[in-house]
């Protein structure tokens, strides 16, 4: 019996030490309290998994020595143009923009003596400039060093000033050729056009857009120079060569996205990340009640690792796709978050990609990912000016190709067999064709043809060159004709 009642005491002694106490149960309480939010905030970045879609090291490992980079003589051609504008400013003299146009539209000719003596005053800055264009690389900055709040006039002023020596340029080229000097004139109008193809290497966006713009203007001055009954066979043969030589400087489209990511991450992982993305505008440098607990709800989503994780998984997506030709590409996923292509079936998946949907759920769920991740329309913009450079440069090459011929038979070839070997080793696919149809061409009669691509709404509108709501620019198409 006695053995007995001892065993009990025995039993109930071990579950009452066993019991957590008042102490136990504070403890675990504010255990999970001061877990959740770490708990929380990892749930979040697990959600989406990690990938690499390029090798970064590699990518920002670029060496372009001083001597041999055209930005070095572009950055000293702004300086010396900042001394030239704070004299022009302080004299009160105004650019003469209105005959800048007229001498564009009918030449040197009709230039008046405030426009020739602007271009005297630029001249130093000017030739410094051109030093630049000489050169076979180039390389502004580097992609760990740019931000998302970019104020070009006073981070980058070399992308502000490039237009303006572009224009000095073509103003030289022009005055050349009223002195009748059509060689020297070319290797202006080549200034700007390596210069253009300068400002897609290693480039970011904003930077890649002005070299498009660049080209624009390169190409319009040689094809109105290839005019000219005065440009002989062997000049158009030179240019021909030229273009298509300075062309291959021109950087992929994916190598362009690949800087916007690193832009993107670097303004991440900034201390003050928030504030340099400008969200809450009436932040005064983050110090308000509001931006703190805007931080503190960021942060327990898991920002800015999360977003970092969806910006890597959009970027993959988007490299499997952007360097092929149009035809080539798979179809966008027509999600309404983020540009996405769908996954090429024939290919086995990366391990860790999301499909697209899964991505688009994600950019959806978080308001910074969606500030950074490129909408659909933003990236059809993107698309639509890199592919726009591809056709006006197969316009252009096509273009002093049929000039160079009729120079040789004294017409314009009736079809594109006349000029494929002989000016041009293929007759090219029209970048804008969905179905990789060749570039349009049409001899309207012995001294005029047309060659144009059908452009962004990938409809033909048999040649109209003129701009429409359709975005059929010039710049799609040239007239060719004598002059």
């Amino acid at each position: 019996m006695s053995t007995s009642t001892s065993l009990s005491d025995s039993h109930e002694y071990v579950r009452r030490s066993w019991r957590p106490s008042f102490r136990t149960w504070l403890f675990l309480i504010v255990a999970l309290i001061l877990t959740t939010p770490f708990l929380l905030r990892a749930c979040f970045i697990w959600s989406v998994p990690d990938i690499q879609p390029f090798d970064e090291n590699a990518f920002c490992k670029v060496e372009v020595p001083a001597d041999q980079n055209a930005f070095t003589y572009y950055r000293e051609a702004g300086r010396l143009a900042e001394g030239v504008q704070a004299a022009l400013q302080a004299s009160n003299t105004v650019m003469p923009i209105e005959n800048m146009d007229e001498v564009v539209e009918n030449g040197w000719s009709v230039a008046n003596d405030s426009l020739k003596a602007w271009c005297q005053d630029y001249r130093k800055a000017l030739d410094e400039w051109r030093k630049g264009t000489e050169l076979s690389d180039a390389f502004y900055v580097s992609p760990r060093e740019v931000t998302f709040k970019i104020d070009v006039m006073t981070q980058f002023p070399v992308l502000s000033e490039a237009r303006n020596f572009a224009r000095l340029a073509r103003f030289e080229g022009l005055r050349l050729e009223s002195e009748g000097d059509f060689s020297k004139a070319r290797e202006w109008y080549m200034a700007i056009f390596r210069c253009s193809r300068h400002f897609t290497r290693h480039a970011f966006n904003l930077q890649r857009m002005t070299g498009s713009a660049l080209h624009a203007m390169a190409s319009a001055s040689l094809v109105r120079w290839a005019e000219d009954s005065h440009v002989t066979l062997d000049q158009l043969r030179a240019a021909l060569s030229e273009v298509q030589n300075a062309d291959r400087m021109t950087d992929a489209a994916s190598s362009t996205l690949k800087t916007d990511y690193l832009l993107a991450c670097n303004t991440l992982n900034q201390r003050g990340w928030l504030q340099e993305m400008q969200v809450d505008e009436d932040d005064e440098g983050g110090k308000e009640p509001g931006a703190t607990l805007t931080n503190i709800a960021l942060w327990l989503v898991g920002e800015p690792q999360t977003t970092q994780r969806i910006l890597r998984q959009v970027l993959s997506n988007q490299l499997n796709e952007i360097d092929k030709p149009l035809s080539k590409q798979q179809p966008q996923a027509g999600l309404a978050n983020a540009a996405l292509f769908q996954p090429d079936q024939k290919l086995p998946g990366k391990p860790n990609q999301l499909n697209p949907v899964g991505i688009n759920q994600a950019v959806s769920r978080l308001m910074i990912t969606r500030i950074f991740v490129s909408a659909p329309q933003n990236f059809d913009q993107f698309t639509n000016y890199v592919i726009r450079d591809r056709a006006r440069q197969l316009s252009l090459e096509i273009g002093l190709a049929a000039q160079a011929y009729r120079r040789e038979h004294g017409e314009f070839p009736e079809d594109t067999m006349a000029l494929a070997p002989k000016f041009l080793d293929q007759w090219p696919a029209d970048p804008f064709s969905p179905t990789g149809q060749p570039m349009h061409y049409r001899r309207e009669k012995a001294t005029s043809a047309m060659v144009w691509s059908v452009g962004p709404d990938g409809s033909d509108d048999n040649g109209d060159l003129t701009y429409t709501e359709k975005q059929h620019a010039k710049d799609l198409g040239n007239e060719l004709k004598p002059r």
